[in-house]
């Protein structure tokens, strides 16, 4: 008689010897998913972690730790950690390091189709600066460009999220992101309640759910690229934790990225939770190379991950830290 596990990682496209692999501890990497555009990147992972769900939430809810796992990340701060609106305070440690000068140009100069993703009122605001706006003043203007995003999305959802300006026409990062959800049948099937709350947020919010906020500042191709995040989970079951991750705002690189999974037990003390990815870049041409691309970095940054996860075995609310 196969269980849980073996039949959600089944339809998600998991082989019996991929299972197999994964039970015995292995990360399996399962190629990449249908994708739900034609520009849409997208992978699926399933990996074995000991540890317990309860302190896998606290990680994953309250202790990002992304630093220890993604190479690329230099900076990370929490945002309204008391369920607020959250403050510009909130965004004090985002700075445009490193090719500061470069940075400040980019923003200047900011234009519909430029390396930058931002609305047109947003383009409006960095153009009031003028050209001789000094390198605080730009990085003042963008932590109040990010503050007010993220009230906008925890207010209205992914309805909120304003559109990039492009040279053509506008990319609306929330219906892709909508989409997304839309075109995983998983979700839908196994908990409908927090496929429905991912589509509805923040309405319909399920009784057990718990969401936090924050944001990250990675070096990608020299420059940093700063992302707001919204991470959401709720219990499954007995024995299961159902989760999102939702990068909702990138100011660079690729739009917008999202992260589905699943954590169910395997013996007393251990997890395996499935994971599938899709995120939206820009100017990408050559999909099959990207997705293998990304799906490797993935897959290593989540081998990396669950060495992390495996090791809060005796964490708290008490001893938790963005430093450890």
């Amino acid at each position: 008689m196969s269980s849980l596990i073996d039949e959600v990682l089944k339809e998600a496209g998991f082989s019996d010897a991929a299972i197999a692999d994964v039970k015995a501890g292995k990360l399996h990497y399962g190629g990449s998913l249908d994708a739900a555009s034609d520009k849409e990147l997208s992978v699926k992972l399933a990996f074995h972690v000991e540890g317990k769900i309860d302190n896998i939430k606290l990680v994953f809810l309250h202790l990002p730790a992304k630093k220890k796992y993604d190479p690329t990340v230099g900076d990370l701060g929490m945002i309204a950690t008391d369920g607020g609106d959250g403050t510009l305070e909130d965004f004090a440690g985002i700075k445009l390091s490193p090719n500061e000068v470069t940075m400040d140009k980019l923003y200047s100069n900011a234009a519909p189709g430029s390396d930058l993703n931002l609305s047109k009122d947003e383009i409006e605001t960095f153009k009031k600066l003028g050209k001789k706006a000094t390198h605080e003043e730009i990085e003042n203007c963008l932590r109040q460009v990010l503050l007010d995003r993220f009230r906008a999305y925890k207010k209205n959802g992914l309805a909120g999220i304003k559109p990039y300006a492009r040279s053509k026409k506008e990319f609306s990062a929330g219906e892709e992101l909508k989409n997304q959800i839309l075109h995983g049948p998983i979700l839908k099937k196994r908990s409908p309640t927090f496929y429905k709350y991912a589509l509805d947020y923040p309405n319909n919010k399920p009784e057990r759910a718990e969401e936090s906020f924050f944001w990250v500042n990675s070096v990608i191709d020299d420059k940093p690229t700063i992302a707001l995040i919204h991470r959401v989970g709720m219990p499954h079951g007995n024995e299961g934790y159902v989760y999102m991750e939702r990068h909702f705002y990138i100011s660079r690189s690729h739009n917008c990225l999202q992260g589905i999974g699943a954590a169910m037990t395997h013996g007393e003390e251990e997890t395996m939770p499935p994971v599938q990815v899709r995120t939206k870049l820009v100017g990408l041409g050559v999909l099959a190379l990207g997705n293998k691309v990304m799906g490797g970095r993935m897959a290593d940054n989540f081998d990396r991950a669950r060495k992390v996860l495996a090791a809060s075995k005796d964490l708290s609310l008490r001893n938790l830290s963005l430093d450890d």
